[in-house]
């Protein structure tokens, strides 16, 4: 078994723990990342940075080629399934839509190759006053520190906290990208349709394809085994208007991807345990109405980094007071914005309908300016390295 002397692991390697490695590089601090797979990939679709997430992107040099990536998102449509409109609320800050394979590439490509390990799945942990990682390939590699970014199904989260449960919201969700016409009115626009229990969004990936997401009540998902899923989704969403069938229709079956939607619930006290704390999904995982999980794990990520080089005896604490309470914030919404916006009931979906029409941009602008202040890092970023 090796072991290391102030030494950091990061395990996991997409978008949270990449970040975690930029910071840590950025501040000169030594670490190492190890991810199970054999390359850095992101097996999924497109993505939304809001400008919390590009922020600190700039901070630490990339952001700006992630926005060449990347395609500006103005405004949101909120319409019903037919794209009548209810409500046209404006981003008051940048957002970008982009694919998860192009952050994974750009942050990846910052970093020495020395500085991180493919093929090493996590077998077990143990957490005392160092942390010992035993992979399944029977290496076992000792560190000072360890930061657990392995998503929501994370195996240091099991073994560190094992009462924390993932909670199901019975909601199915599909994406998939296609080749598409991004006209004046889809340009810059992201758009979401209600219809009962079922609702469809769509957004510009870049100026050549669209990004959509279609969600249905688990309890009404029924597709026969011999039915394809695509044929699946155009019968299921024939009622909508014709440009969802068109995208549907040009989306190859093998780029949709299915999933069930789920969370974890913040009930649980501690980010960190000993010498292991944890970052974005593998933490507080969020359901995907507000667009936020990446961008919380990024804030993360750069968080911590700066706890740890301003206060290495109680970095983890630190870290956790500052976040927690936003990041709570955002899982809550996000999972009544889920549950709200699907019902059979037609007195509730009338209600919904005359919510998303009459209530005040000012509302939802006010709800985007909580979520994407980022204001709380000028006062790390000017502690002096060790001080408290």
């Amino acid at each position: 078994m090796k072991k290391t002397t102030d030494k950091i692991a990061i395990v996991g390697g997409g978008i949270g723990g990449l970040t975690m490695a930029l910071t840590l590089k950025k501040n000169n601090q030594d670490f190492k990342l190890f991810e199970k797979s054999n390359e850095f990939k992101e097996v999924g679709a497109g993505i939304g940075l809001a400008s919390n997430a590009l922020k600190i992107f700039d901070k630490l040099h990339i952001g700006e080629e992630l926005r060449t990536k990347g395609h500006l998102l103005k405004r949101t449509i909120l319409a019903t399934e037919k794209l009548k409109i209810l409500k046209t609320v404006p981003f008051p800050e940048e957002v970008y839509c982009i694919h998860r394979a192009s952050i994974i590439d750009v942050i990846s490509s910052k970093l020495d190759k020395n500085s991180y390990e493919l093929g090493k799945e996590v077998k077990s942990i143990e957490n005392k006053e160092s942390v010992k990682i035993t992979f399944k390939d029977h290496t076992a590699i000792e560190f000072d520190t360890l930061i657990a970014s392995d998503g929501i199904n994370s195996t240091v989260r099991k073994s560190i906290f094992p009462e924390i449960r993932i909670r199901h919201t019975h909601q199915i969700i599909w994406r998939g990208i296609t080749d598409f016409n991004i006209n004046s009115d889809l340009k810059h626009t992201y758009y979401e349709l209600f219809e009962g229990t079922l609702r469809f969004l769509f957004l510009p990936l870049n100026d050549t394809k669209i990004f959509w997401l279609a969600v249905q009540e688990k309890k009404n998902f029924n597709k026969d085994v011999s039915t394809s899923l695509k044929s699946y989704l155009l019968d299921t969403y024939q009622n909508f208007a014709p440009i969802v069938l068109d995208m549907l229709n040009k989306t190859t079956e093998s780029d949709i991807l299915q999933n069930e939607l789920a969370d974890i619930n913040p009930s649980y006290k501690d980010w960190f345990k000993n010498n292991t704390v944890f970052i974005g999904d593998s933490i507080h995982a969020t359901t995907p109405n507000l667009a936020q999980g990446a961008c919380q794990a990024i804030e993360d990520a750069y968080t911590l980094g700066l706890c740890l080089k301003n206060n290495t005896d109680n970095a983890f604490s630190e870290y956790q007071n500052i976040r927690s309470k936003k990041v709570k914030y955002i899982v809550k919404q996000s999972w009544k914005i889920g549950s709200m916006s699907m019902t059979n009931n037609n007195f509730q979906k009338k209600l919904l309908l005359l919510l998303l029409r009459f209530l005040p941009k000012k509302q939802y602008q006010k709800r985007f300016n909580r979520i994407i202040n980022i204001e709380y890092l000028n006062t790390l970023e000017h502690i002096p390295s060790g001080n408290t």
